[in-house]
């Protein structure tokens, strides 16, 4: 069934995915040991959705926690778009990433203040945002470290169908838990709606189908 695969052996990982997933794996370790609020939150994005909005003093993030998670989110997507573009000249540069995450970053700080307004539903909303970009981050990590020592896996359609597969659930899952967190809120439905409908299921879908796209002309 794999004739004509190239095999790389073990001893010949792919360097840069690699080196960018272990960097995001051990960021995650650090933010878990030396930012308990932050990590306790980041777990609640994905389990408890609803209990980020019952934030107080003692929940509320420190500022280099903060920080940590967006890092960890752009280590991660770098060692995906290794995974999925692993020729170099299709692998978008650091800086076009990082100018990404922070536009939308931005955009939904905007979209969830005119939609509901300078409370805290909105600013939950964008740390909701911020957090399912670090599990998304995360995923993409833990896949690209596979892609990068698996020689069966190592360069092929295997590598960035993988990779485009994980970031559509974990994108999609993330979507989920946001629509969860403002589910049953009358007094939002139809603004609320129109944010989850544009800033998280239309982008989850959006870079889903570009993962889809990019993994079929690679291959």
């Amino acid at each position: 069934m794999r004739d004509g695969l190239d095999i790389q052996p073990w001893n010949q990982p792919d360097l840069e995915p690699l080196v960018l997933a272990v960097l995001t794996l051990l960021g995650m370790w650090i933010l878990l040991a030396g930012f308990p609020r932050e990590g306790r939150r980041l777990g609640w994005a994905w389990s408890k959705p609803r209990n980020l909005a019952t934030r107080n003093a003692s929940e509320t993030p420190r500022t280099l926690g903060v920080v940590l998670s967006h890092v960890l989110a752009f280590l991660g997507l770098m060692a995906g778009f290794h995974t999925l573009l692993f020729e170099d000249g299709q692998v978008p540069s650091w800086w076009t990433v990082a100018g990404g995450l922070v536009a939308i970053g931005w955009v939904r700080w905007a979209g969830a203040r005119v939609a509901l307004g300078a409370g805290d539903l909105s600013s939950t909303l964008v740390e909701m945002g911020r957090h399912n970009q670090s599990w998304v981050g995360l995923a993409l990590a833990v896949w690209a470290l596979v892609a990068a020592l698996n020689p069966t896996v190592h360069h092929s359609p295997a590598a960035a169908w993988g990779a485009a597969g994980i970031y559509g659930m974990a994108a999609m899952h993330g979507s989920l838990r946001s629509s969860q967190l403002i589910q049953g809120l009358n007094q939002h439905r139809v603004v609320g709606i129109l944010y989850l409908c544009t800033l998280e299921w239309g982008w989850s879908l959006f870079w889903t189908l570009w993962s889809i796209r990019a993994a079929l002309r690679g291959h």
